[in-house]
């Protein structure tokens, strides 16, 4: 196959987004509806904070070591929720590694978007089990624009409002199962925010992960495999996308929650 080196770039370009763009793009918009939720609230926040973090800090912290196990980082010391969080710590785990292994250094990657992972795999883990006839509706809907190939934002908002709806309106029949679920969803979707810290060592690896995917563009861009490979890309991010869309659609909630008590502190000022 022929192609200049713009043409590579370009591929180069569209492998760095189609691997890593999903994620940090979501991890920056859970981070940033967090922030906003703090900043609406103001210290009101702190409280919702404490009480949700006996649920979300503990997924939060299992996803950053998880990802040690998964890329051999020795985990020295955790927490998994402090009942007493001093300068907006709940929880942490402190990992080492070495510097010459190359697999512990890329994990460094997955390590710091870890909460990502475990937060998702919850809400999807309690979706299928309190929710189990929406959440076969709502993968079956993406499983449709998966199979046409192409990412419709309306279509994909349609569906989590959907679900969310069903969510609240499944009250009506079983109670205690639809309480449970929202007890561990919304909590979940509030500390899946990555801290910057997270973030920093995310960033640490991304030489590397640059390094081997100018590899793989050099290796793919001028053989058959190149379209396949952005084809199978564009799926999987079509289909994980629409597995992050629910986090945000719940991370969402807590901001509505926010404006109101906004609102209301607004109009009882007034009089």
């Amino acid at each position: 196959m022929e192609g200049t080196f713009v043409d590579w770039l370009l591929y180069f370009v569209r492998l760095l987004v189609s691997t890593l763009g999903v994620f940090f793009a979501c991890g920056l918009l859970v981070h940033l509806i967090s922030r906003l939720f703090a900043r609406l609230l103001g210290r009101g926040s702190g409280v919702l904070f404490d009480v949700t973090s006996v649920v979300g800090t503990p997924v939060h912290e299992l996803g950053h070591a998880a990802m040690c196990l998964v890329f051999g980082h020795k985990i020295t010391r955790m927490r998994l929720w402090t009942p007493h969080p001093e300068n907006g710590v709940y929880g942490f785990v402190e990992h080492s590694y070495s510097k010459r292994n190359p697999w512990a250094k890329f994990g460094n990657l997955f390590i710091g978007m870890g909460p990502l992972f475990s937060g998702l795999g919850v809400t999807v883990l309690m979706l299928w089990l309190c929710y189990p006839a929406l959440w076969r509706e709502y993968l079956g809907h993406s499983a449709d624009m998966a199979a046409m190939g192409k990412l419709s934002f309306g279509e994909l908002a349609d569906g989590v409002l959907l679900l969310l709806r069903g969510v609240f309106e499944a009250f009506r029949t079983d109670w205690l199962r639809s309480l449970l679920g929202l007890c561990v969803i919304l909590p979940v979707s509030l500390h899946i925010s990555l801290s910057p810290q997270d973030v920093r060592g995310s960033l640490g690896s991304l030489p590397l992960v640059l390094v081997l995917l100018v590899v793989l563009a050099c290796a793919t861009f001028w053989t058959p495999a190149r379209d396949p490979i952005i084809a199978g890309l564009d799926v999987f991010n079509l289909r994980l996308f629409s597995l992050f869309v629910l986090v945000i659609g719940f991370s969402l909630i807590w901001l509505a929650l926010a404006l109101l008590i906004r609102l209301i502190r607004f109009v009882v000022d007034c009089f």
